[in-house]
């Protein structure tokens, strides 16, 4: 099975921009707690619970680009007239990036 090329994808819808600007931002507040933490002395499950955090919030925005890269794919792929088998590889291509992610 050859792949189809990547389709160059559009810039994100604002919503979808604002929805990770903002799950970002968090992260950015989380890593300064983890900072504060490490700088105050804190215990080590204190730190392990905000690296936790911090790690699962980069991880979830991770997904929801990657996610919108897909759909954005997907669309550009049904407007081409594309065969079916196009969307099995593009989720393909998102199993094989979110893969890599752990």
């Amino acid at each position: 099975m050859s792949a189809a090329p990547p389709i160059a994808a559009p810039a994100l819808n604002p919503q979808r921009r604002s929805e990770l600007l903002h799950r970002l931002r968090r992260a950015e507040g989380q890593v300064r707690g983890l900072q504060k933490l490490l700088e105050e002395g804190a215990d080590c499950t204190k730190i392990a619970q905000q690296l936790l955090a911090t790690r699962h919030a980069l991880d979830s925005t991770y997904v929801r680009l990657n996610l919108s890269v897909a759909e954005q794919e997907l669309a550009a792929r049904q407007t081409e007239g594309l065969p079916p088998e196009a969307i099995g590889e593009v989720i393909d291509r998102l199993q094989d990036r979110l893969g890599r992610a752990r």
